[in-house]
């Protein structure tokens, strides 16, 4: 296995043939985030193995807010591994990769399915009980389509209100 951290831009153009085949159109078409207008990544994890593409999770870095007070965040989204490759580490390997970059931040904060969870939780997120609100094109937008979890760094949010002050990840 190796794991590489790459620019976001150079990054998107080596993970676009797994994106591709992780959210096919069949899979886009019941997706409940299918309508939202994402962030792009500051950095990626990129996650190979035998020289192939098998894993990826994006890092976004944000001057947001919580409670009203300034919060300097990361937040995790794209995680994405070939259906092939699940349930062998490698998701798990990005993530504690992205931890590790995460430098300099209050928090680490992401959006999962709730079946991921227990994978996240079991690499030291928290399952946050406040709100999010985001951008999109329509204007500000509560997140709550899917759970929150927070990476304590410097701060441990359990709830509160965090704004992303931007597009979510």
């Amino acid at each position: 296995m190796e794991i590489a951290l790459l620019d976001g831009g150079e990054g998107w153009e080596i993970v676009q043939a797994l994106d591709r085949e992780v959210y096919s159109p069949q899979f886009m078409a019941t997706a409940i985030w299918r309508d939202v207008v994402w962030a792009h990544a500051d950095k990626r994890v990129v996650v190979r193995d035998e020289g192939r593409v098998v894993c990826h999770a994006g890092l976004f870095f944000r001057e947001g807010t919580l409670d009203g007070r300034p919060a300097r965040m990361c937040g995790i989204g794209g995680v994405m591994t070939v259906p092939a490759a699940r349930k062998r580490g490698y998701a798990s390997a990005a993530m504690r990769r992205a931890a590790e970059a995460m430098t300099g931040v209050d928090f680490g904060l992401l959006f999962c399915e709730p079946h991921n969870t227990a994978l996240y939780a079991g690499l030291g997120w928290r399952v946050f009980g406040g709100t999010v609100t985001c951008v999109q094109p329509s204007g500000p937008f509560l997140f709550d389509m899917m759970p929150t979890m927070i990476l304590p760094k410097r701060a441990a949010p359990e709830r509160g209100a965090v704004d992303l002050c931007g597009l979510p990840w």
